[in-house]
């Protein structure tokens, strides 16, 4: 049987405490990888494995001081490329952190840096090299990538979020599964309950009503995730998607990778 595509991304919301620089959990990061490994297990016991590529959000590194120097737009006026240097270390240090708790919790990425592989032209990622992404899931492991500053043909550089990221990538792979982990129970409505299911008929006046985020975020929040997701399934570049809550709930994430639901907001086109 052909292996099951599964994108999984840890939000930045979820694993750090976005007002707070460089606060990262731990406990959370290796507790989700834990669920991740025994998701991978159970698929390959039962005969039908995942190619798993992961995902991680910016948080607390890389939106405070993408906030900071305006990254979205590219060079400074005043401050030139400092801000891509800084952005650049505190992501590169985030990403080893998050890696190390993920090996605790029986989990092995590889990252594949989006800055050497990813090449945007006025804000929109427009080439992404996926070669080592490949090589890695045909070898059975399991590539990393994450949000990031990335070279712009006409900014110098810009910020690229994770699913800008995966938006770039399901061009090449189609994702059975996409989950997305929050620090939210999936999509909150304008009365503050979980939205249980995004489709084709409901996504226009839900997207009308759905905040950005409340912590300094400079890619959109949770209204840019459930376009951009819903865009992919439409374009029959996924299977379905899932949003849901991590904190207190990693087991929801092994049920979600595996298909057998896991709470939060499910989107079908």
């Amino acid at each position: 049987m052909n292996p099951i595509s599964v994108f999984v991304k840890l939000g930045g919301s979820c694993i750090t405490d976005k007002a707070v620089p460089d606060s990262l959990k731990g406990a959370r990061i290796a507790a989700a990888a834990r669920m991740m490994r025994k998701a991978l297990d159970h698929a390959a016991r039962r005969g039908r494995p995942i190619r798993l590529v992961l995902g991680h959000g910016a948080g607390a590194y890389g939106h405070i001081l993408a906030q900071r120097y305006a990254a979205v737009a590219g060079v400074h006026p005043k401050r030139g490329w400092e801000g891509l240097y800084k952005i650049r270390e505190s992501m590169t240090r985030m990403n080893l952190l998050f890696v190390r708790h993920c090996n605790k919790g029986g989990l092995f990425p590889v990252t594949v840096s989006p800055f050497a592989v990813a090449e945007a032209a006025d804000g929109a990622v427009r080439r992404l090299d996926i070669h080592n992404i490949e090589a890695l899931l045909e070898q059975g492991q399991v590539p990393l990538l994450h949000g990031d500053i990335i070279p712009d043909t006409r900014r110098g550089f810009t910020i690229a979020s994770t699913e800008a990221l995966l938006e770039a990538l399901s061009r090449r792979i189609r994702f059975d599964r996409i989950v997305m982990a929050s620090d939210t129970d999936g999509v909150l409505g304008c009365d503050g309950a979980t939205v249980p299911r995004i489709f084709r008929g409901n996504i226009r006046s839900l997207s009308e009503s759905l905040a950005g985020s409340s912590s300094p975020d400079v890619t959109g929040g949770m209204r840019e995730k459930v376009e951009r997701l819903f865009a992919l399934l439409s374009g029959g570049r996924a299977g379905e998607a899932r949003i849901l809550r991590l904190s207190g709930r990693a087991e929801n994430l092994y049920r979600a990778i595996l298909g057998m639901g896991g709470g939060g907001t499910l989107l079908k086109p």
